[in-house]
């Protein structure tokens, strides 16, 4: 009989380090880890960007990462030398994403390492299961460690089939060139690949303020007050699943972990343990919006119009994920966005309108044309900072992340990060 895996949920109402401290305290002993706190442990959070007033949602708190380092401080078996990697997407450089989500103090209270992976001496990895990628580059502190900590931040993601938790947090993982690569109908493969070169020891999951509804960078925190934490990451993600009322089956980066033989999809397999049942968290998250429709379902001032074939982590995802954050962020603009016909994908037949926007490489119409405007961008699929310059420039449509402070962030600060990886011989 296949022992099953194990998930502890914990109640932990508010972000209170010390509260977060003896919780994880706790989880490492129930799973029988303190052992293994020595030597050089590699934590690596969710910071897919962070910013106070367009993204206070999208990453691991600071003082969640307060409690965890804490924790791992007290329990130590030895010297011990914590780093703490990521790298951040939506073409930021990680440095000032840091900066953002408050994490220098904990450099400074903890005498810990924050290490950009994109300015990090990197480690080539073969993979044996592969199906997109062959190798994995990435950060020598990622694939060389003594004991490997992910702490995500829950989350909904129109991306990933509506969930963003473990197995999703390997894409920060990946260096520019090739985090976009494939990331259109194969993303779920990629996720599954990436299992190869980041599987955890150890997860410890923000849940204390849960993100969802829309854009994966900029929509609204909700309290759910707990802590989630597992050593199977696909087990841990079965049970996020569950919580955010969606079913694993229809998750494919899921269901394809299963078949790649990293766990079960059941519950049955799993022993879910500690102080808060799953049926409450379920009550908690009863009725929330995951956001996770077909672009050419949402109703805003613009006309969308979906080809084949589908693409939920390409070009319609990330579309669709470009509309939310006027939803988000600028949500009086999202019914008055300017009537803009857009065509994403193949589409079979004629178009009139307006004003014509075709987004993706690969999009295309076949039929007759008739358009006053017509403007194409672009990629596959096209960075996010790409889209909102681009319907700037193309469309005149300001999108919330168009800020000047996002701005200089998204290109002066890039270019010194690209400096100092070029001076070191990083790149």
């Amino acid at each position: 009989m296949r022992t099953q895996e194990k998930v502890i949920l914990r109640n932990v109402p508010t972000y209170n380090p010390e509260t977060i401290k003896k919780v994880i305290r706790e989880g490492l002993r129930d799973f029988g880890l303190v052992s293994r706190i020595k030597g050089n442990i590699t934590i690596k959070p969710n910071v897919v960007m962070a910013h106070l007033k367009i993204a206070p949602s999208a990453f691991t708190r600071s003082e969640f990462l307060d409690g965890l380092i804490s924790a791992l401080k007290e329990e130590k078996k030895g010297d011990i030398k914590i780093t703490v990697a990521e790298k951040t997407g939506a073409g930021l450089p990680t440095s000032r994403m840091f900066k953002h989500a408050g994490y220098p103090s904990l450099k400074k209270n903890h005498k810990i390492k924050l290490l950009p992976i994109e300015e990090s001496k990197k480690r080539t990895v073969r993979l044996q299961k592969g199906k997109v990628h062959t190798q994995v580059t990435t950060a020598r502190e990622i694939v060389d460690n003594d004991f490997l900590i992910y702490a995500p931040k829950l989350k909904s993601n129109v991306l990933s089939h509506g969930l963003s938790a473990a197995l999703k947090l390997n894409m920060g993982l990946l260096l520019d060139r090739e985090r976009l690569w494939s990331h259109n109908y194969e993303l779920d493969k990629k996720i599954v690949d990436l299992l190869e070169v980041g599987y955890p020891d150890f997860i410890a999951t923000d849940a204390v303020e849960i993100s969802t509804g829309g854009n994966q960078l900029t929509q609204h925190g909700r309290h759910l007050g707990i802590v989630v934490m597992a050593t199977n990451p696909l087990a841990h993600d079965v049970v996020c699943a569950h919580i955010l009322h969606l079913d694993p089956s229809h998750i494919p980066h899921l269901r394809l972990a299963q078949e790649r033989g990293y766990g079960s999809l059941s519950l049955d397999s799993i022993r879910i343990e500690g102080d808060i049942a799953l049926e409450e968290i379920q009550q908690r998250t009863k009725g929330m919006d995951l956001g996770f429709i077909k672009v050419d379902e949402v109703g805003c001032g613009m006309s969308i119009i979906a080809g084949e074939p589908y693409c939920t982590g390409g070009c319609h995802g990330i579309f669709l994920d470009w509309l939310y954050m006027f939803k988000d962020r600028k949500p009086k603009r999202w019914k008055t966005l300017p009537p803009w016909t857009v065509v994403i994908g193949q589409h079979r037949g004629d178009v009139s309108a307006s004003r014509l926007m075709v987004i993706g490489s690969c999009s295309k119409i076949e039929g007759k044309v008739h358009a006053r405007k017509r403007r194409t961008i672009k990629g596959c699929p096209p960075k996010h900072k790409d889209l909102v310059l681009l319907f700037f420039l193309k469309a005149g449509i300001i999108n919330p992340l168009f800020r000047l402070d996002t701005i200089i962030d998204a290109y002066f600060f890039l270019f010194l990060s690209w400096l100092r990886r070029l001076i070191k011989g990083r790149l």
